[in-house]
């Protein structure tokens, strides 16, 4: 979750971004699992945290690990700073990302913010996590679906035990509101409608 926008751009493309992942944010996470039999709780923070990772810190070599092949996003909250202020009916309830080579074009673009995972919540084939991020200015509040697959090639996926997992379609959506407020202050020519104000650059 379409083309990159570059840092400068008023309608910032972000769904979240992670501080580097490592065992203690999973340990710091009120995990609750319903269905462990076939993802583990562990195993459903460890696809929360590492979904903050390739947004913070990207790699490609993370990307393939965690991201399926055929990967799909989707996120009105994305699609609305994207298309702001020009925003229409048919900007909204469409993919954002219609590909994992899409998704972490654009993702590697974008600056990284910090990221608090708060709850994590599984299910057989579906993590959904709450989290905070904290750009200059505001809390932004966010929450997210990842559907899982077993991942389908040796040295892919994540997980503590032989099973490894990827996600292979995520929905995300945040107080973009919010975001846009955070951005006036942070980006040049930008006011908090999110109208454009100066030269911005689109790639």
């Amino acid at each position: 979750m379409r083309a990159s926008i570059a840092t400068a751009l008023c309608p910032l493309l972000a769904h979240c971004a992670a501080q580097p992942f490592n065992s203690t944010s999973s340990k710091l996470a009120n995990t609750t699992s319903y269905d462990t039999s076939c993802i583990s709780a562990a195993d459903a923070v460890l696809i929360a945290d590492g979904f903050g990772q390739i947004l913070s810190n990207y790699s490609t070599s993370w990307g393939d690990i965690l991201i399926a092949d055929g990967y799909i996003d989707q996120s009105d909250s994305v699609a609305t700073l994207m298309h702001s202020p020009n925003l229409i009916a048919s900007d909204v309830g469409k993919i954002t990302f219609g590909s994992k080579g899409s998704f972490l074009a654009g993702e590697q673009a974008q600056p990284g913010v910090p990221f608090q995972l708060l709850n994590t919540w599984s299910s057989c084939n579906a993590v959904t996590f709450r989290y905070v991020l904290s750009p200059p200015g505001l809390n932004v509040q966010g929450i997210a679906v990842a559907e899982i697959e077993e991942a389908k090639k040796n040295g892919t996926g994540v997980g503590e035990g032989s099973k490894k997992w990827q996600i292979k379609t995520f929905y995300g959506e945040f107080n973009s509101a919010v975001w846009l407020t955070d951005l006036k202050n942070s980006i040049t020519g930008c006011d908090v409608n999110g109208n454009v104000t100066g030269n911005v650059t689109v790639v």
